[in-house]
């Protein structure tokens, strides 16, 4: 990972004609699926595929399909009709407009969108999704979300501002509904580039952006976390969805900015995570504010690099190198056109390596992991084991009420009193834990080390398939995978070719894939992209080396 005056370059934007060549090639293929329908059935395919995309519902979307399977079109007559898309409205509001929508749980999320006061249907526009912090605190009303949207509005862009509180936090299932939901919601109406959606946070919204890159990676062309610390999704008490995979990042860029002088998620603390993810091969540029505290002083300053990240920066909507990893399979199991169906190890599998441990970058292992502002002192989130906290006898959810003989302390007074602290040296504390008063002191050992720990609890097995694609073959490496789906695209495949599958140095699939109009209709339900549709599902068993 490259810091502050050096930044890493990106992976190369350009693919188009590698694209065209491969659309070109396979677009001939079609021909031996083709069928002359009669004008009648294909004007009704025309209004069945324009109710599909129009559908809100999942019954309207099973209808809308099953009038597209009545026509008996074949998929070289559906697909170029389904990747068209829809016709956009000129009429469609523009400005601050205020929306809502509902979870299948029937949970209510309001979000505010700012559209161009030039809207021009005729164009895709990117699209810049911003999460706020403080999500743990009420719901907010009317669209009280982001405090500056001024700041934030453009002309050349989509902005949306979803809400989270705290029954419906960031790193929560319920928020990758909500805002999947949203960008499905939006696309009925406003002509998005699916391939230029992009997650930015500030503060608790950098730790949601995060979550979304380790658990639903498909829809976001990259992740900007700004003033946010991965750490708290390694903390039970944030109650955190599935466990956190750090491999998962790979599949997206990362733009991350902090503050040195941060009291709450300080450089020093975040650059340990950010060197797991650099060594896990997760690309990021990584921003250090010399002078920036929790606040977005240090925006102005990198608005320009920010802005040329977003405009260089394209989602692959079908990349030919993904790796994912999951503990479950009935949600966080897919990145774009791999599935993970099925868990368990197999006889002869390599062991892909996890990169979960990290190694403090000093000698200094306080151990004060998580703390939150009181009025009348510091609550001890997270306190972690063999540090200097834990040896002092601190625990987690210990409020932290006096240093030094100072009374309710802020982040400032316990920075100030590290500051200098040095093997053998004594900071006495006052602790207050199930109302009693505890006199501890933190002791620098004389004989201090580095540390190396987890980065984040795993609650059981998981499992992990990386692969790779070149033309009509995919080389895959699984681990704690006994199942997987390929989602096959004609954009990326040809159909009239035999397709290989090779998984841990095994053949296990060498044949013909037939196009199947089915998996391609559920598939463009599920995700409402035009620039990545399926044609087929091959369903693939790990086998065991010989």
């Amino acid at each position: 990972m490259r810091q502050e005056t050096t930044r890493r370059r990106i992976w190369s934007r350009s693919f188009r004609l590698g694209s065209i060549l491969l659309l070109l090639t396979v677009g001939s293929g079609w021909e031996c699926y083709a069928a002359q329908l009669p004008a009648s059935n294909l004007a009704a395919l025309d209004g069945a595929i324009a109710d599909f995309w129009e559908a809100r519902t999942d019954d309207e979307v099973s209808a809308a399909s099953a009038d597209i399977l009545a026509t008996n079109a074949t998929i070289e007559e559906v697909w170029p009709r389904l990747r068209a898309g829809r016709t956009y409205d000129r009429s469609a509001p523009t400005g601050r407009l205020l929306l809502s929508r509902t979870n299948r749980d029937g949970l209510e999320h309001e979000y505010v969108v700012l559209i161009p006061d030039n809207y021009d249907p005729a164009n895709r526009y990117p699209v810049r999704v911003y999460l706020h912090g403080g999500v743990s605190r009420p719901k907010r009303e009317n669209g009280e979300f982001w405090r500056n949207e001024a700041r934030i509005t453009r002309n050349d862009a989509v902005v949306v501002i979803p809400s989270g509180w705290s029954e419906s936090l960031w790193w929560q299932d319920s928020q990758i509904e909500n805002l999947s939901g949203i960008l499905h919601d939006l696309k009925r109406t406003y002509n998005l580039d699916e391939n230029k959606v992009f997650l930015l946070g500030i503060s608790d919204g950098a730790t949601g952006a995060y979550y979304q890159g380790f658990k639903a990676t498909t829809p976001w062309a990259a992740f900007l976390p700004l003033n946010g610390h991965p750490v708290v999704l390694a903390n039970p008490a944030t109650d955190s969805d599935g466990d956190i995979h750090v491999t998962n990042l790979r599949n997206k860029p990362l733009f991350v900015i902090n503050g040195d002088e941060d009291p709450l998620y300080p450089t020093s603390s975040v650059r340990p995570f950010l060197s797991l993810f650099d060594a896990a091969g997760v690309l990021i540029d990584f921003r250090a504010q010399p002078n920036a505290g929790h606040d977005t002083s240090g925006w102005e300053e990198e608005a320009p690099a920010m802005d040329a990240f977003m405009a260089e920066w394209s989602r692959r909507p079908l990349p030919p190198r993904l790796s994912w990893e999951t503990e479950t399979t009935d949600r966080y199991n897919r990145a774009h056109w791999l599935v993970i169906d099925e868990l368990g190890a197999v006889e002869g599998e390599p062991s892909l390596e996890s990169h979960n441990t990290i190694v403090d970058p000093t000698q200094l292992n306080l151990g004060i992991n998580m703390l939150g502002v009181m009025d009348s002192g510091l609550k001890l989130i997270e306190i972690g084991g063999d540090s200097i906290a834990s040896a002092a006898g601190l625990q987690s959810d210990d409020n932290l009420i006096g240093i030094e003989g100072e009374f309710n302390p802020s982040v400032e007074d316990l920075t100030q009193a590290l500051q200098g602290f040095a093997p053998g040296q004594q900071i006495p504390i006052l602790v207050q834990r199930g109302g009693e008063e505890l006199e501890l002191a933190l002791v620098y050992p004389e004989q201090a080390a580095p540390q190396s720990r987890e980065a984040f609890p795993q609650s059981g097995p998981s499992g992990r398939v990386e692969l790779q694609q070149q033309r009509n073959q995919v080389t895959v490496s699984t681990r704690g995978v006994t199942r997987f789906t390929l989602l096959l695209s004609p954009d990326q495949f040809d159909f009239t070719q035999p397709v290989t599958v090779v998984t841990n140095g095994v053949t296990v699939f060498d044949d013909i894939v037939e196009p199947d109009v089915e998996a391609l209709l559920r598939w463009a339900a599920i995700d409402r992209d035009r620039t990545a549709m399926y044609g087929a599902e091959l369903s693939i068993d790990v086998e065991a080396q010989q």
